[in-house]
């Protein structure tokens, strides 16, 4: 036999099949579909977790004629607890606002006293509610001169029992983590006569008053 042919051939040395031990398969095209799905679920989820928008803006504000929340808290303006039981048989106009933060929002207030014999004149017992702490709401409230019951939400148990958080439709107000600038009726049956959000941050008490339906 010559030299030749005992010479392997290159071709055939260079194109062995790969074994089982080193072959790799390689993943179907549907198997980069359900990962690729999956990283997008995720960063969806995450969003939602870090913005805090998907319980608000699911459920949305309250609507007129519905059963009020039950609603309690302590005033810091006078230091007492305000219960529900307190509540039960009265008109109460709820007013709820980010707070200090927001300086129209307290001159808002202001006007409201200004306007309490009006108020009382249509049955209406006022009560105002922030996001601020406490102790933060008592110091506006006494440089403001507030007299009227506020009570401090910061933890936004009522704001969200409402349904306002962010404002209405949510977002629209300056900040998503807070009420905005939203008046709520509540008549002595505990039905929702008026909700409505107001993101100019103002209103004129007067017109507030035409808007706002009348109970006895």
């Amino acid at each position: 036999m010559s030299k030749q042919s005992r010479r392997p051939n290159r071709a055939a040395r260079h194109h062995k099949p790969p074994t089982k031990s080193t072959r790799r398969s390689r993943p179907s095209r549907n198997v980069y579909w359900v990962l690729g799905l999956a990283a997008v679920a995720a960063i969806i989820g995450a969003s939602f977790l870090t913005t805090g928008k998907s319980s608000n803006s699911s459920s949305g504000p309250l609507k007129v004629g519905s059963a009020a929340p039950a609603v309690s808290g302590r005033d810091v303006v006078s230091g007492r607890e305000i219960t529900a039981n307190d509540l039960t048989g009265k008109n109460v106009l709820y007013y709820l606002s980010e707070g200090v933060l927001c300086q129209a929002c307290l001159v808002q207030i202001q006007a409201l006293q200004q306007h309490l014999s009006n108020l009382d004149g249509r049955h209406l017992t006022l009560i105002s509610i922030t996001n601020d702490g406490a102790s933060t709401l008592a110091q506006a409230a006494a440089a403001y001169k507030i007299t009227t019951p506020l009570i401090a939400d910061p933890s936004r148990r009522i704001t969200r029992s409402f349904g306002v958080l962010g404002g209405i439709p949510y977002g629209v107000g300056m900040h998503t983590d807070t009420a905005d600038h939203t008046f709520v009726l509540i008549d002595k049956t505990g039905k929702i006569r008026f909700l409505r959000d107001y993101p100019r941050m103002w209103i004129d008490v007067n017109a507030l008053l035409e808007q706002l339906p009348k109970v006895n």
